[in-house]
């Protein structure tokens, strides 16, 4: 199938690596040996999907550590990592971070539990924390996905008072004192602030490029690294609290030229806001945060419905725009010879000749062995026929998420997918 056929429709149009791009720096895990006291004793109870504790995957969570129950397995953890600054060292909330299976210092296993996540009482979730190339066991595969509070489990206690923070006034960011401030955070709470946001000569560069977007910037940086230098510029990044590589951004700060450059992610999605002169150069560390993030032609998540997409000469294929994702354009899924083949196509060339592209449905994982299919490295093609990823894409919700080779690539919609499918792959298919 030649790329060519789909131009016309924006094939070429374009998302935890990343769930949180300061996982070295944020996420700073504490070994505790079970969950009692008060900081942890509101969130005992049971928690199931839509909290009926009459199905699986189930959790309980009990003064001694936590029980999972899966995939016909019951496994209890007790020497748990807890993340205590997961959500950055200024964060007053009620949401617990918890790495419950860790194998060494080093490698804190292979998920990452959020609990009272977005700040809502009586919610669990489980995503994948594998490093590229692995894979998770069927077991703590099946535990990804969100849980609520069993009713009549919890343990009726509440999250403990948190004193109440006094905000300190900041050093401003001026032109002529960036140098002197490099290694000190943005923030409101701590003796050695710097104002990114509020008074100043740079803030207020930003608030000029930024416009009503300079409270998004903010909420970006919540996550965020100290003033940096290299060369004659200065750089911070950061991203919003375990939104990395959807919700994040930069400011490059160059002094002599009196300018100031964002990059702003949302929903996956980056925009520049550069000087009107023209872009700055990136740091190196800014670069490699833009090769592994989505780019400007990304879709923002969740996505684009599937779409039946017309092809010249030959049958219409099921077709989909990747979210959120640094690689993948979009997927297409069609019938070849009475045979079903789904095709990826990619706005940067993949390495190799072979690949193996991963859908990953809640938890329900569909590895895909694809090959490369033209000379740019940009198409690749696999069989699914003896898969499972048809009978996933008519029966699963809302959206799935996707890696190549182990890495995060963002997301895809499933909407509409049921019906795009059922008009396109009856030819090879049941359905």
């Amino acid at each position: 199938m030649d790329k060519l056929d789909f131009r016309g429709r924006r094939v070429l149009g374009l998302a935890l690596a990343a769930n949180a791009l300061m996982v070295t720096d944020s996420a700073q895990a504490v070994s505790i040996d079970g969950l009692q006291g008060a900081e942890f004793d509101h969130i005992y109870g049971s928690y199931a999907p839509d909290g009926d504790c009459a199905r699986e995957p189930r959790v309980t969570i009990a003064e001694a550590g936590m029980t999972f129950r899966a995939d016909g397995r019951t496994v209890t953890a007790t020497r748990i990592e807890y993340a205590a600054s997961f959500f950055g060292g200024f964060y007053e909330g009620i949401a617990l971070a918890f790495f419950p299976f860790p194998r060494s210092d080093s490698d804190l296993g292979p998920v990452l539990m959020y609990v009272n996540e977005d700040e809502k009482p009586g919610t669990v979730r489980i995503e994948a924390n594998a490093e590229p190339g692995q894979r998770l066991d069927p077991f703590h595969a099946t535990l990804a996905g969100s849980y609520q509070l069993c009713a009549g489990t919890g343990s009726g206690g509440t999250p403990p008072a948190v004193a109440e923070a006094v905000p300190v006034p900041g050093t401003p960011l001026e032109w002529t004192n960036l140098p002197g401030l490099v290694g000190r955070y943005p923030g409101s709470y701590a003796e050695d602030n710097i104002d990114l946001f509020d008074k100043g000569a740079i803030a207020a560069a930003l608030r000029a490029v930024l416009g009503e977007k300079m409270s998004v910037l903010e909420i970006n940086l919540s996550t965020v690294t100290p003033l940096k230098r290299e060369g004659n510029l200065y750089y911070i990044m950061g991203n919003a609290p375990h939104r990395g590589g959807e919700d994040q951004a930069y400011v490059l700060i160059d002094a002599a030229k009196r300018a100031v450059q964002v990059g702003l992610w949302e929903q996956g999605k980056l925009s520049v806001y550069a000087p009107a002169s023209g872009r700055l150069p990136e740091p190196s560390e800014v670069g490699a945060m833009l090769a592994r993030s989505p780019g400007e032609t990304a879709n923002a998540a969740p996505g684009t419905p599937w779409e039946v997409l017309p092809v010249q000469g030959r049958a219409p294929v099921a077709y989909v725009e990747a979210a959120a994702s640094p690689s993948i354009i979009s997927i297409t899924v069609y019938c070849e010879n009475g045979r079903p083949y789904m095709a990826m196509f990619l706005d940067k060339p993949g390495t190799g000749t072979r690949s193996t592209m991963t859908w990953n449905f809640a938890g329900r994982l569909v590895d895909i062995p694809v090959q490369r299919a033209n000379n740019a490295g940009t198409y690749w093609v696999g069989g699914i026929a003896g898969t499972s990823l048809i009978e996933h894409l008519m029966t699963q919700k809302d959206m799935v998420y996707l890696r190549i080779d182990g890495r995060l690539e963002g997301e895809a919609s499933l909407s509409n997918a049921p019906a795009a499918l059922r008009a396109t792959m009856r030819q090879c298919v049941n359905l």
